[in-house]
Protein backbone atom coordinates (compact mmCIF):
# COMPACT_ATOMS: atom_id res chain seq x y z
CA UNK A 1 0.00 0.00 0.00
CA UNK A 2 2.80 2.27 1.01
CA UNK A 3 4.67 1.44 -2.42
CA UNK A 4 1.55 2.89 -4.19
CA UNK A 5 0.79 6.06 -2.59
CA UNK A 6 4.42 6.66 -3.26
CA UNK A 7 4.28 6.44 -6.80
CA UNK A 8 1.15 8.31 -6.68
CA UNK A 9 3.20 11.08 -5.18
CA UNK A 10 5.83 11.01 -7.48
CA UNK A 11 3.32 10.85 -10.53
CA UNK A 12 1.11 13.70 -9.29
CA UNK A 13 4.83 15.69 -7.90
CA UNK A 14 5.60 14.87 -11.92
CA UNK A 15 2.48 16.42 -13.34
CA UNK A 16 2.37 19.63 -11.39
CA UNK A 17 6.56 20.38 -12.09
CA UNK A 18 6.16 19.72 -15.84
CA UNK A 19 2.48 21.82 -15.90
CA UNK A 20 4.39 24.69 -14.50
CA UNK A 21 6.30 26.04 -17.69
CA UNK A 22 4.69 28.92 -18.96
CA UNK A 23 4.64 29.00 -23.08
CA UNK A 24 6.44 31.97 -24.58
CA UNK A 25 3.87 34.25 -26.09
CA UNK A 26 4.24 34.91 -29.78
CA UNK A 27 5.52 38.59 -30.28
CA UNK A 28 2.92 40.96 -30.82
CA UNK A 29 3.30 43.41 -33.63
CA UNK A 30 1.43 46.92 -32.08
CA UNK A 31 0.75 50.50 -33.77
CA UNK A 32 4.63 51.53 -32.01
CA UNK A 33 6.12 49.03 -33.83
CA UNK A 34 4.52 50.22 -36.93
CA UNK A 35 5.53 53.59 -36.52
CA UNK A 36 9.23 52.97 -36.25
CA UNK A 37 8.78 50.04 -39.18
CA UNK A 38 10.74 50.86 -42.11
CA UNK A 39 9.07 52.54 -45.24
CA UNK A 40 6.94 52.06 -47.28
CA UNK A 41 4.88 49.18 -45.91
CA UNK A 42 2.81 47.31 -47.68
CA UNK A 43 -0.43 45.08 -45.87
CA UNK A 44 -2.02 42.46 -48.15
CA UNK A 45 -5.46 40.94 -47.45
CA UNK A 46 -4.84 37.53 -46.03
CA UNK A 47 -8.29 36.04 -44.68
CA UNK A 48 -11.66 36.77 -44.01
CA UNK A 49 -14.27 36.16 -41.18
CA UNK A 50 -17.72 36.48 -40.82
CA UNK A 51 -18.88 38.99 -38.09
CA UNK A 52 -22.13 38.18 -36.77
CA UNK A 53 -21.94 34.38 -36.91
CA UNK A 54 -20.78 33.04 -33.46
CA UNK A 55 -17.58 31.15 -33.33
CA UNK A 56 -17.13 31.47 -37.57
CA UNK A 57 -13.81 30.30 -38.98
CA UNK A 58 -10.91 32.76 -40.61
CA UNK A 59 -10.80 31.82 -44.10
CA UNK A 60 -7.71 32.55 -46.02
CA UNK A 61 -8.33 34.75 -48.89
CA UNK A 62 -6.62 33.82 -52.58
CA UNK A 63 -6.44 35.31 -55.20
CA UNK A 64 -8.04 38.52 -53.91
CA UNK A 65 -4.96 41.16 -54.66
CA UNK A 66 -6.15 43.74 -52.03
CA UNK A 67 -3.59 45.76 -49.78
CA UNK A 68 -2.26 48.74 -48.40
CA UNK A 69 0.29 50.93 -48.63
CA UNK A 70 1.60 53.09 -45.79
CA UNK A 71 4.01 56.01 -46.41
CA UNK A 72 6.08 58.05 -43.86
CA UNK A 73 5.01 60.90 -44.71
CA UNK A 74 1.42 59.42 -43.45
CA UNK A 75 -0.22 59.03 -47.25
CA UNK A 76 -1.49 55.13 -48.32
CA UNK A 77 -2.95 53.74 -50.84
CA UNK A 78 -5.66 50.87 -50.80
CA UNK A 79 -5.36 48.80 -54.07
CA UNK A 80 -7.32 46.02 -55.31
CA UNK A 81 -7.36 44.07 -58.26
CA UNK A 82 -10.44 42.81 -59.86
CA UNK A 83 -10.18 41.14 -63.19
CA UNK A 84 -7.50 42.37 -65.06
CA UNK A 85 -8.24 46.29 -63.66
CA UNK A 86 -6.28 47.59 -60.38
CA UNK A 87 -8.28 50.22 -58.61
CA UNK A 88 -6.89 52.50 -56.46
CA UNK A 89 -7.98 54.86 -53.30
CA UNK A 90 -5.77 57.34 -51.57
CA UNK A 91 -5.66 59.17 -48.61
CA UNK A 92 -4.12 60.39 -45.56
CA UNK A 93 -3.79 58.32 -42.24
CA UNK A 94 -3.06 58.86 -38.60
CA UNK A 95 -3.22 57.21 -35.27
CA UNK A 96 -5.12 57.68 -32.23
CA UNK A 97 -4.35 57.07 -28.57
CA UNK A 98 -6.64 53.61 -28.44
CA UNK A 99 -3.99 52.59 -31.19
CA UNK A 100 -6.36 52.45 -33.74
CA UNK A 101 -5.04 53.80 -37.76
CA UNK A 102 -7.30 56.06 -39.12
CA UNK A 103 -7.38 56.41 -42.70
CA UNK A 104 -8.92 59.59 -44.75
CA UNK A 105 -9.66 59.04 -48.07
CA UNK A 106 -8.90 61.75 -50.55
CA UNK A 107 -12.03 60.85 -52.20
CA UNK A 108 -15.51 58.66 -52.02
CA UNK A 109 -14.63 55.53 -53.78
CA UNK A 110 -15.90 51.39 -53.73
CA UNK A 111 -12.79 50.26 -52.26
CA UNK A 112 -13.46 52.25 -48.52
CA UNK A 113 -15.04 49.57 -46.24
CA UNK A 114 -17.83 51.30 -44.93
CA UNK A 115 -21.39 51.18 -44.14
CA UNK A 116 -21.81 54.15 -45.09
CA UNK A 117 -21.44 54.67 -48.87
CA UNK A 118 -20.55 58.92 -48.74
CA UNK A 119 -18.02 58.25 -45.80
CA UNK A 120 -13.92 58.26 -46.45
CA UNK A 121 -13.34 56.47 -43.33
CA UNK A 122 -11.65 53.55 -42.58
CA UNK A 123 -10.32 52.19 -38.97
CA UNK A 124 -8.24 49.95 -38.58
CA UNK A 125 -6.46 47.90 -35.40
CA UNK A 126 -3.67 45.65 -34.59
CA UNK A 127 -4.04 42.21 -32.99
CA UNK A 128 -1.75 39.01 -33.52
CA UNK A 129 0.68 40.36 -35.80
CA UNK A 130 -2.12 41.12 -38.04
CA UNK A 131 -4.03 44.23 -39.20
CA UNK A 132 -7.40 44.19 -39.02
CA UNK A 133 -10.65 45.82 -40.75
CA UNK A 134 -13.59 45.92 -39.28
CA UNK A 135 -15.15 48.98 -40.40
CA UNK A 136 -18.45 46.50 -41.70
CA UNK A 137 -18.66 44.96 -39.23
CA UNK A 138 -22.06 46.96 -38.02
CA UNK A 139 -23.76 46.46 -41.32
CA UNK A 140 -23.09 42.54 -40.69
CA UNK A 141 -20.06 42.87 -43.03
CA UNK A 142 -16.94 40.42 -42.47
CA UNK A 143 -13.70 41.49 -40.71
CA UNK A 144 -10.71 41.59 -43.31
CA UNK A 145 -7.57 40.24 -42.13
CA UNK A 146 -4.11 41.84 -43.47
CA UNK A 147 -0.27 40.43 -43.18
CA UNK A 148 2.58 42.69 -43.35
CA UNK A 149 4.66 41.88 -46.51
CA UNK A 150 7.96 41.19 -45.68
Amino acid sequence: MKNIVTIMLCLFSLILISCDKDEQEPEKFTVVDFSATNFPQEWKLVASRAAMIPNAKVTKVEGKAESYIFNEDFTFQKKSKIEDETIIAEGTYSIDEREFIILEYLEESDLIASCNRKSKLEYLHFSDSQLINDSWIVCDGPYLYYKLVE
